[in-house]
């Protein structure tokens, strides 16, 4: 009874092994930050032949192909030229500033329409441009960027154990 059950448990565990076992889509920059994608995860790229951004989801990753969930096309790994990622710092940061720059330049605004103003029309002004300024530098920070080139590679990883 006690072999029995120990035969079953390893055949458990061996059956459970395999529910965690996925490919990853490999982002590896060598010896930088390794950027891992799973299927059902959000991507940005270009290809190589084609420079307009493309907006998708991986649907399956096969041995060295990806497919891609909208169009179900299936798309080798060298025809992908470059990834890109959504900075959401960068993003909240942008919105900020120009919430506050607009306040600031709406306060320049009215400062005539005020009795008893507490604050510098002129001084308003320039904050407010200077914070609208700085909101355009986050924005045009928005995109990570990942090329795909000489020293950067796209693989598949597996981590089934065999």
């Amino acid at each position: 009874m006690q072999r029995i059950l120990s035969v079953l448990l390893f055949l458990f565990l061996v059956n459970i092994s395999g529910a965690f076992a996925q490919k990853f889509l490999v982002l590896d920059k060598y010896g930088k930050k390794r950027i891992k994608l799973s299927v059902g995860d959000e991507i940005y790229f270009k290809q190589k032949d084609n420079k307009s951004l493309y907006h998708d989801y991986i649907r399956f990753l096969g041995d060295s192909t990806v497919t891609i969930a909208s169009r179900d096309i299936e798309m080798q790994m060298d025809e992908f030229d470059a990834f890109y990622f959504k900075n959401e710092a960068a993003i909240y940061a942008s919105t900020g500033t120009a919430f506050i720059g607009g306040g600031f330049l709406f306060a320049s605004i009215v400062h005539p329409l005020v009795s008893k103003p507490f604050y510098n029309q002129e001084e308003s002004l320039y904050i407010g441009a200077t914070f609208i300024a700085t909101s355009l530098i986050f924005k045009a920070l928005k995109w990570k960027k990942f090329k795909v080139k000489k020293n950067a590679r796209v693989r598949v990883l597996d981590t089934t154990f065999r």
